[in-house]
């Protein structure tokens, strides 16, 4: 054998030997567990009648600690004895160190390193261990995929100067899951790939429930070339996503008999969608039909069931509401982030998906329910337009974050998420039509099964739950037990990368892009939050707003029918004075003034006021008063009492209303 001076020996193989692992003496420390090395050997060459030189190689996987001169029976004695193992000459100089190495396969001896066999013959007891240069090394972990792209995503964990990439093509169109715990590094992972993909100006389409990934516009002045966008949701009605949107109502609805559940249904069959209204225009339309309803029913029995699914889809349209309003508060919160409505993506699905444009889909303060139907709503359209090969947008990588969210396992008890099926078929039939997915997640064993296994690539950090544990064994064929066992240990961002992206698994270390790193959400300091707290300068206003809205619910809704029965005033007639009116027109012209740029004041109202300013009860609320100019305002009915009132209460809210400082 040639001897390379560049391959140290640190070892010998000792005891059985197999084709798939073996086990060798270490010399002093000078390998880690996830080193790679390799053992030179001849073997029978067929084609030349003679012997042929290979390299195998191998992970090492466990390092055990022993000394052959210091059983357990001689540290029951010397304990009994109470003497110390200084005292003896069973010196700790002659511990051993055993590792364990997994056999990745076997390479030529002649430096090329491209190609990967199986070895079918074990290696010899006695035979050296090498280390091999960092060099070979990564020739090694280049090869086995012709004309791919490389993406550098890191190093060994044990061999810094060894740097690991993985394959690009692989990726975006076989699908990746990235797992890991809580602060075990999968969103410093997710961004190392994304800014790889970014700098190949691949688009991205990111779903962000929690705003992990904002930190990326804030930051685009890395990425020359590239657009950032971050998108907050507007859910469209269209005749496609039609059944989506009934699944979230029927949803948002439990708890309904089967007479009310089957006129709900009635009623959603007969309501068509208006192409591109909003979901809560839709649902409007189903109350105001099933008002019409109620108004000609002859049979007065039926009346109780459509003023229940009536009053449930005003639950609804409130929920829906509110979640809208957080969304706008917490953007409020960034406001120095750029945010766009999130377009049409069935008919303008190019504003989405571009070439170098990454587009990051704000989810935050919309329950899980409705984020899944946005994200079926939206990837659906998209991936469409892939699948009919419309030639409208280019292939692309829809990453999600929180993904036992959007794909729960039917162990949950929430299998029927509106979400569930359309990734399913994304990640099915995807990659026939460059559809690509990363799924992130902290919790593997919340996850669809079926839908996980179809990922072709994996990148598992630190694990502790031993039920995610066990689950992560379970999709992942070729997770060695030794490995499994490691994934509790890992610091962040260390962790385990196997599949197609990668010609074997590696132990590695995730390099951290610590100037795409973003502090202005979720890293609050609560403790001096707290500590620096003062009494809500608003309290008095909600306690003057509070006495007004009671006095206001107690008032009749409408005028009052019949001669006489209006409120007089000084001068005898029931009419308010001309002046009176103009006075109380200009008050209320200067209220909606506060609001009239937001359509949806009632927000600010409630932040105002802490109130639910929904008036159920008198099925009216008085956000829409807020927003009617004075003329229609007195074409509601409302008595003129009734309308003063409503003034001041509007006029207390406003006072301290944000709009007005």
């Amino acid at each position: 054998m040639t001897e390379n001076n560049n391959w140290t020996p640190i070892g010998t193989v000792v005891g059985n030997a197999t084709t798939s692992e073996f086990s060798f003496i270490l010399k002093s420390f000078k390998s880690r567990v996830g080193d790679l090395v390799a053992v030179q050997m001849e073997v029978p060459d067929e084609a030349r009648q003679g012997k042929q030189s290979i390299y195998v190689w191998g992970r090492v996987v466990t390092i055990n600690r022993f000394n052959p001169f210091f059983p357990y029976e001689a540290a029951q004695e010397l304990s009994n004895e109470g003497l110390s193992l200084q005292d003896t000459i069973l010196s700790n100089s002659r511990d051993q160190l055993e590792a364990g190495v997994l056999i990745l396969g076997c390479t030529a001896a002649d430096g090329n390193f491209k190609n990967l066999y199986p070895l079918t013959y074990p290696v010899q007891p006695a035979a050296e261990v090498l280390y091999p240069p960092a060099k070979a090394i990564k020739e090694l972990l280049a090869g086995g995929i012709p004309g791919h792209t490389p993406m550098r995503i890191g190093t060994l964990i044990a061999r810094q100067d060894v740097d690991i990439s993985i394959s690009v093509d692989r990726v975006v169109a076989r699908h990746m899951a990235i797992l890991a715990m809580t602060g075990g590094g999968k969103t410093v992972a997710a961004r190392r790939i994304l800014r790889e993909l970014i700098d190949l100006g691949y688009p991205l389409l990111i779903l962000d429930p929690h705003g992990d990934y904002l930190g990326l516009w804030q930051k685009r002045e890395l990425f020359q070339g590239s657009t950032v966008r971050l998108l907050y949701p507007h859910i469209a009605m269209t005749e496609q996503n039609r059944h989506i949107v009934e699944i979230l109502i029927n949803k948002m609805t439990e708890g309904l008999t089967e007479p009310q559940r089957e006129v709900l249904s009635e009623c959603l069959s007969e309501v068509d969608p208006e192409e591109g209204e909003s979901v809560l225009r839709y649902i409007k339309r189903l109350r105001d039909t099933i008002a019409r309803k109620a108004s000609r029913v002859s049979d007065r029995r039926k009346l109780p069931t459509l003023s229940v699914c009536r009053r449930q889809l005003g639950v609804v349209e409130n929920r829906l509401e509110r979640m809208e309003l957080t969304n706008e508060r917490m953007r409020q919160r960034l406001r120095h982030l750029k945010f766009e409505q999130m377009p049409d993506p069935q008919g303008c699905p190019e504003a989405i998906i571009s070439p170098r444009t990454i587009s990051i889909l704000y989810l935050g303060g919309y329950d899980h329910l409705t984020q899944t139907t946005i994200a079926s709503i939206l990837l659906e359209a998209i991936y469409e337009h892939r699948a009919n090969l419309s030639n409208r947008i280019p292939p692309f990588l829809a990453v999600i974050e929180e993904a036992h969210t959007f794909i729960p396992s039917s162990r949950e008890g929430a299998s029927d998420v509106p979400s569930l099926e359309t990734i399913r078929k994304l990640i099915t039939e995807g990659r026939k039509f460059g559809t690509g997915l990363v799924l992130i997640s902290q919790r593997p064993s919340r996850v669809d099964e079926t839908i996980l296994s179809q990922c072709n690539s994996f990148l598992i950090l630190r694990l502790v739950n031993p039920r995610d544990q066990n689950f992560v064994k379970q999709i992942m064929e070729n997770l060695s037990e030794q490995d499994a066992r490691m994934l509790p240990g890992f610091g962040p961002g260390q962790g385990i990368i196997s599949g197609q992206a990668v010609r074997f698994p590696l132990l590695a270390r995730i390099r951290m892009d610590e100037d795409l790193i973003y502090t202005d959400l979720g890293d609050e300091n609560f403790l001096k939050q707290a500590q620096d707290w003062k009494p809500d300068p608003h309290a008095p206003v909600r306690k003057r707003v509070a006495g007004k809205i009671q006095q206001l619910s107690r008032l009749p809704d409408r005028r009052p029918k019949g001669r006489g029965t209006a409120p007089k005033h000084e001068n005898g007639d029931s009419t308010p004075p001309e002046g009176r009116d103009q006075s109380e027109q200009s008050r209320w012209d200067k209220v909606r003034k506060v609001f009239a740029r937001d359509t949806r004041a009632i927000g600010d109202l409630e932040a105002v006021t802490g109130l639910d300013w929904d008036q159920s009860r008198r099925r009216e609320k008085v956000a829409s008063y807020a927003k009617l100019p004075w003329k229609k305002l007195k074409a509601q009915g409302l008595s003129s009492h009734k309308r003063s009132r409503l003034l001041q209460l509007l006029e207390a809210a406003a006072a301290s209303s944000d709009h007005n400082q």
